[in-house]
């Protein structure tokens, strides 16, 4: 399971408590994505004006045949009637809508699996909006030895910002390396120590591979 589809996962089991509303968007012709999203972020504005506490997540479904849908996922009922008007004004078509339970919005997670089409490249596949605190992607922590390492020379040189970005990989990929040879603890130096009580010539004593520093 990826990241996203983790993150939107937990941020529908925030949202709603005993039940969701999953509404799903479309067009009686197939427009090109640019023009859709464009469209999408319309209706959206229209639809928190008029419900100002309206609080969910959206998901973009590139269909087959039918080109981008996007489906929505709210915890409070809307009149569909008045969310029909505002889709008319905004220049959109079809609208679906109907109650779920929270384990129902699993079915969106299997859009977040498929391979992203090229035309939505650098998109957010899905998004939360409304005043709520849903889980975003940087908020998981991934557990494995190389991540481990890295924040602990994160923590321990101090690195910010994307500035010498595939050095810092290539010297994580090291001191893993390094990690395993040598049996260290993951995010530690020899003997237990974190990274940041060792001294270089601790690190490198014994290294069979060129040091990437």
């Amino acid at each position: 399971m990826t990241k996203s589809k983790t993150a939107f996962l937990l941020s529908t089991q925030i949202l709603g408590k005993q039940s969701l509303y999953m509404w799903t968007f479309t067009f009686a012709e197939v427009l090109n994505v640019k023009d859709t999203r464009k469209r999408w972020n319309h209706l959206l504005t229209l639809m928190r004006e008029r419900w100002p506490q309206m609080c969910g997540v959206r998901v973009f479904e590139m269909h087959e045949f039918h080109g981008l849908h996007v489906h929505l996922v709210t915890n409070r009922f809307l009149d569909v009637n008045e969310a029909r008007k505002l889709a008319h004004q905004a220049g959109w078509g079809r609208i679906d809508v109907k109650q779920i339970p929270i384990e129902g919005a699993a079915y969106l997670g299997k859009y977040l699996s498929k391979e992203r089409p090229p035309c939505l490249k650098r998109w957010r596949l899905w998004a939360g909006f409304g005043e709520w605190a849903w889980t975003k992607i940087k908020d998981l922590i991934t557990q494995s030895r190389f991540s481990t390492i890295y924040r602990a020379c994160k923590e321990w040189l101090g690195w910010t910002g994307k500035k010498g970005f595939f050095d810092r990989m290539k010297f994580v990929a090291w001191l893993e390396f390094r990690s395993a040879v040598e049996g260290w603890i993951d995010g530690c130096g020899p003997g237990g120590k974190p990274l940041w009580m060792c001294c270089r010539a601790e690190l490198m004593e014994g290294a069979a591979v060129e040091r990437p520093f």
